[in-house]
């Protein structure tokens, strides 16, 4: 391990950040989290973490979590505000000066404005003239648990991607590679998009669980405004279940149909399959969940 000092990590409560924290403090790093709700920071701060209450909404709250810090694992949301988070943290960040930002960008077609706004984000990132490294993984596994309730029921997996194939990644690959990069050298400059290790469409996908569960399952592609109004109905806000549909949109038409080797150059272990995340969370989809099990990330 390099020499780490201590890793301030924002967006800590969401899907990367909640299995990101636990896995630096258990590689020994000195942890500290921005959380904008105090009562989401309990469990991470019984785990070990510092907690700091701030937003990235509002500049004067960031520079307090900056002090003493010498890398920083950088998510922002996927809201409308998400370009003048990323502008509110660099400030800060270049006002402290030689903070190693690792940031979690995004590898997804740019007709979608959520991410348009975070390449704005790493082009900034880059001409900041701080040291950085950037990790760009594209559609997460975890999100096809918006089907725990639909495939149980009636069989069928809902979505608005048409026949198009992705190299959906696992999110504990992408934590296993933040790990790798903010406990390592030689990553200052570089970006590394992060895949899983097959390009595959929902069709497979269904195939996939109708072999894990052991019942039928089938994928029915939804138009995507049917997608946006049911995003919306379960409580998304509306720009973002409309950047959700654009991305959609991409990846129907083959976008992130490509692998890359990262997740094993990064980490030593190859980026885990579908099948396997299907297996490990069985249990989510009305299954029987395997023995050997892993957190979600």
């Amino acid at each position: 391990m390099a020499g780490t000092g201590k890793v301030l990590v924002t967006g800590a409560t969401g899907n990367t950040g909640t299995g990101l924290v636990p896995a630096l403090l258990q590689a020994g790093v000195a942890v500290r989290v921005l959380v904008r709700d105090a009562s989401k920071g309990g469990k991470l701060r019984e785990a070990g973490a510092e907690v700091v209450i701030g937003d990235l909404d509002k500049p004067e709250t960031i520079a307090p979590a900056m002090e003493g810090v010498d890398r920083v694992y950088f998510l922002t949301w996927n809201g409308p505000t998400q370009q003048q988070q990323g502008e509110n943290f660099l400030n800060a960040a270049m006002r402290v000066g030689n903070v190693h930002i690792v940031r979690h960008s995004m590898w997804g077609p740019e007709r979608s404005r959520i991410i348009k706004q975070g390449y704005h984000i790493d082009d900034a990132l880059k001409s900041s003239g701080l040291p950085w490294t950037i990790l760009k993984p594209t559609f997460f596994m975890q999100n096809t648990m918006m089907a725990a309730q639909t495939i149980p029921s009636n069989g069928t997996i809902y979505w608005n991607m048409k026949d198009g194939k992705l190299a959906m990644i696992d999110v504990r690959d992408i934590v296993d590679a933040a790990v790798a990069v903010i406990t390592g050298s030689g990553h200052q400059n570089k970006s590394y998009i992060l895949t899983g290790p097959e390009a595959i469409s929902f069709h497979d996908i269904a195939k996939t669980f109708t072999k894990v569960l052991g019942k039928d399952v089938a994928y029915m592609n939804v138009p995507g405004e049917a997608a946006v109004q049911s995003m919306t109905g379960m409580g998304v806000p509306e720009w973002i279940a409309k950047g959700y549909e654009e991305l959609s949109e991409g990846f129907s038409e083959n976008f992130a149909n490509s692998t890359t080797d990262n997740v094993l150059k990064l980490t030593g272990h190859p980026a885990r399959s579908f099948e396997q995340f299907a297996r490990d969370f069985a249990g989510v989809f009305g299954g029987v969940q395997e023995q050997r099990f892993e957190q979600v990330s």
